[in-house]
């Protein structure tokens, strides 16, 4: 199964612990594309707040009670970077919607990432697509042991009391070292036993770059701490940019598997030197520290984040590991070209996550059939995206694959007609985890992501071997289709149910109408043909009245351009 999202990160800390995604999150095969650009970890904290209740003040807490319970993922949003006060403080409002523009900036530099890894597939042969990935995702199975969490521990104490910023940056920092040190044995010492030739070069690349990248993790959670969301977004686009012009320069050279992976490493030296550099010198000093109360302090502390960390890096690439494993370099290639779409496509439900979270959680403790309506308006939305995306990936899966990939990857056309199908039940079930982590249901998110985790790999151990990499899209499919059944029914369970029937009845029919005229109108090519499926669409579900009168009054205003809450729709 690809990798996922967001829940790292399918979680998740923080996204609503971004749940482990299931199908590729945030993190795409190319390297540096973690989640929401968080490596080895769910969503960023600032993505997640909780709308402040009116004129309530959060106390400050310690470290301790910042973590969630023994066993539980860590709330998507727990303690956010901002200092406490009452909502009707215009500064919070300006100081929220700097930042909030700062962290968009920064998650859309993912989309250089994206655009790079389809370069990387289209530009390098299946075989040669398949050696990097399958290198990235062994070297990714290692990626949560470095930093272990801590840094969001960190980040979500020093935010409450940056006076404490110093003591626990040292020791952060010398921890790591010792933890990188420990890292790169690990991984390079399984990674000798079971790799040679290229494969083996480009592990031993991309566990250096493992390093840096955890380094910089660190230094952006820290730049959260102290709200300097802005730089964090330039230091992102400096180093995406420079992944996307050299990156792209070396596949066009010819430089091969090998000159791609180097220029990750390379980057990634120089902008973690730099970062390192200008935080030293502007916002904290930076000096290793060698206590080993505060060293335990901290693992114990970090060591949910590190679960949910593990999970997400679990669901990204275990099954591009054991594909490589059972089949082949080539069948990994194969597979991961329609991962690759499934990867962008993860920016849908999480545009909407980040738009209903802190209503849904605000909205929580004092009216829960608030949630619920917010809960189905969201279903309906998704719905009316992922059903058309299914359909495209149903009849043009094979033209499509073709246009993005080119013809070496024909192959491929059969695991997208799987996989893109997929992306309808991946929205469903991310949202579905969103809405449990936002009436505080931790608990179960750990244990239906860790039951779909375990369904994944038998799925793959008992199909890989007789499908390949069919059998790994399958495998996809149906542990996408088990979170989503495990989250709605849970969410039913907890009081905020649905009626399916009703709000799926009608984007059905109008994905229907979108189908027809896809398949009607293929012979156009398929731009033309998508155009004239979509306009079919956005006709249909005006004639079917899929929008009530509070979705069209909320569109009305924002054309308008005036202010809207989505609690509006509740």
């Amino acid at each position: 199964m690809g990798g996922r999202g967001d829940a790292a990160e399918r979680g998740r800390p923080r996204p609503c612990p971004r749940r482990p995604a299931l199908v590729p999150r945030s993190a795409a095969p190319v390297e540096g594309a973690d989640g929401v650009g968080e490596p080895g970890l769910p969503a960023p904290a600032d993505h997640r707040h909780r709308a402040p209740e009116a004129a309530r003040r959060r106390r400050s807490r310690a470290l301790p009670e910042d973590q969630p319970g023994p066993g539980r993922a860590p709330p998507q949003g727990a303690g956010e970077l901002t200092e406490p006060a009452t909502a009707a403080d215009p500064s919070v409002g300006h100081r929220l919607a700097r930042n909030t523009v700062f962290s968009a900036v920064g998650e859309g530099s993912n989309l250089l990432l994206f655009l790079l890894g389809f370069f990387a597939a289209r530009y390098l042969a299946p075989s040669a697509f398949g050696v990097y990935s399958a290198a990235f995702a062994f070297v990714g199975l290692f990626r949560i042991l470095p930093d272990f969490g801590m840094s969001h521990a960190s980040t979500l104490a020093i935010s409450r009391d940056r006076s404490r910023a110093a003591g626990l940056m040292g020791n952060l920092l010398g921890f790591q070292l010792v933890l990188s040190v420990i890292t790169l044995a690990l991984c390079l010492g399984s990674g000798r036993l079971r790799y040679d030739g290229v494969l083996w070069t480009a592990v031993l690349v991309l566990a250096f770059d493992l390093v840096l990248k955890s380094v910089k993790s660190t230094l952006r959670w820290l730049l959260k701490s102290h709200e300097r969301f802005g730089a964090e977004a330039v230091s992102l686009l400096l180093e995406r940019g420079l992944l996307l012009g050299l990156g792209t320069a070396i596949l066009l050279g010819g430089g091969g598997v090998v000159g791609f992976v180097l220029v990750f490493a390379c980057v990634r030296a120089i902008d973690t030197t730099g970062l390192f550099l200008w935080v030293d010198r502007r916002v904290l000093a930076l000096r290793p520290a060698f206590d080993l109360g505060v060293w335990w302090d901290l693992f114990r502390k970090g060591l949910p984040f590190a679960y949910a960390g593990a999970m997400i890096t679990m669901f990204f690439q275990v099954d591009a590991v054991m594909l490589e494993r059972m089949r082949g370099a080539e069948e990994v290639g194969l597979y991961r070209a329609p991962v690759l779409v499934l990867e962008g496509l993860t920016l849908i439900p999480r545009i909407f996550g980040y738009a209903l979270i802190p209503t849904m959680a605000a909205l929580h403790p004092r009216a829960p059939e608030g949630v619920t309506a917010l809960y189905r308006r969201g279903v309906k939305y998704l719905l009316l995206c992922g059903l058309p995306i299914a359909a495209f990936g149903l009849i043009a899966a094979q033209p499509f694959v073709a246009f993005l990939f080119g013809a070496s990857y024909a192959p491929s056309a059969a695991a997208a007609r799987i996989l893109i199908p997929a992306a309808a039940l991946m929205f469903l079930s991310n949202f579905g985890e969103t809405a449990l982590a936002c009436v505080d249901r931790w608990r179960t998110i750990v244990v239906v992501s860790t039951a779909c985790l375990l369904l994944n790999i038998a799925l793959n151990l008992l199909l890989i071997p007789r499908l390949g990499y069919v059998g790994a899209a399958w495998a996809t499919l149906a542990t996408e289709g088990a979170y989503f059944a495990a989250t709605a029914m849970s969410l039913w369970l907890f009081g905020h149910r649905i009626s399916w029937i009703s709000v799926l009845a009608r984007p059905a029919l109008a994905t229907a109408v979108f189908a027809g005229a896809l398949w009607v109108s293929l012979g156009l090519g398929l731009l033309a043909s998508s155009l004239v499926a979509c306009a079919a669409f956005a006709a249909a579900t005006v004639v079917l009245r899929v929008w009530d009168p509070k979705e069209t009054d909320l569109a009305r205003r924002l054309l308008q351009g005036a202010a809207a809450d989505p609690g509006d729709l509740a």
